[in-house]
């Protein structure tokens, strides 16, 4: 399994929560917040037998330096991911509105026609966000811990994108209509970890086994079914994004 989406260098000790997930089956996508968090997890990271690290600039540390936009640039061709990036129009990130499409631009100019694997966050900025990868013609990118509305989830499934899903969106309402509403052939799984919530404290890549059973109980089909839909979504999304 994958978990599309974690923090692994936000834990107080990422090698030990890797070991834990290699144990459990699982490859952890290592996103990060700067490019330079990046750099310095390079080393650790390529000693981990089921760790991908990618490279982000994420919208909450917007504006960023030049030497982030210029370590963004010399460090893409390191890695086939790239995440945590995008847009964020919430409360705390309205002031730099701004900085942060100028920044979302760059990294979508960096990263045209190279075929990489995207984590998205859209927060209260879904439509824009949309309008960005449709400009810069960026497919099968994968929103993260989406939250927009169902005009918003229409589009990201007409365009061919996916959404990964994590523990705090089948603990509410809404994130469980998400769910439902988003195709089969386009569901990931993510946890966020440590930012998202587990059942025992912060979220821990193994714990994708737990979502993809409670995935399983709304698709009313066996958690087996359920696994092998989103690997295979997963290598669908590989194919679909040098399309």
């Amino acid at each position: 399994m994958i978990d599309m989406h974690c923090h692994l260098d936000r834990y107080p000790d990422p090698k030990l929560i890797a070991g834990k997930a290699r144990r459990a089956g699982v490859t952890v996508i290592a996103v990060t917040n700067l490019p330079s968090h990046f750099r310095d997890g390079l080393m650790p990271a390529s000693q981990l037998a089921n760790v991908r690290l990618s490279l982000g600039l994420h919208p909450m540390l917007a504006p960023h330096s030049e030497m982030e936009r210029q370590l963004f640039s010399e460090l893409l061709p390191k890695t086939s991911y790239v995440g945590e990036i995008g847009l964020d129009f919430g409360k705390e990130g309205s002031a730099t509105r701004e900085a942060q499409i100028h920044s979302f631009s760059f990294v979508l100019r960096q990263v045209h026609k190279t075929g990489k694997v995207l984590s998205i966050h859209s927060r209260k900025a879904e439509h824009e966000t949309l309008d960005l990868l449709d400009e810069h013609n960026v497919r099968a990118a994968t929103f993260h811990w989406f939250t927009g509305d169902d005009s918003a989830l229409r589009r990201v499934i007409r365009d061919g994108h996916y959404v990964s899903i994590n523990p705090a969106m089948l603990r509410s309402n809404r994130g469980r209509d998400t769910i439902r509403q988003t195709p089969k052939e386009r569901v990931l799984f993510e946890t966020d970890g440590p930012y998202c919530k587990g059942p025992n404290g912060p979220a821990e890549p193994w714990e994708v086994t737990r979502v993809a059973l409670q995935v399983s109980q709304l698709w009313a089909c066996s958690v087996e079914t359920t696994t092998t839909q989103v690997n295979q979504n997963f290598c669908q999304m590989l194919r679909d994004r040098q399309s």
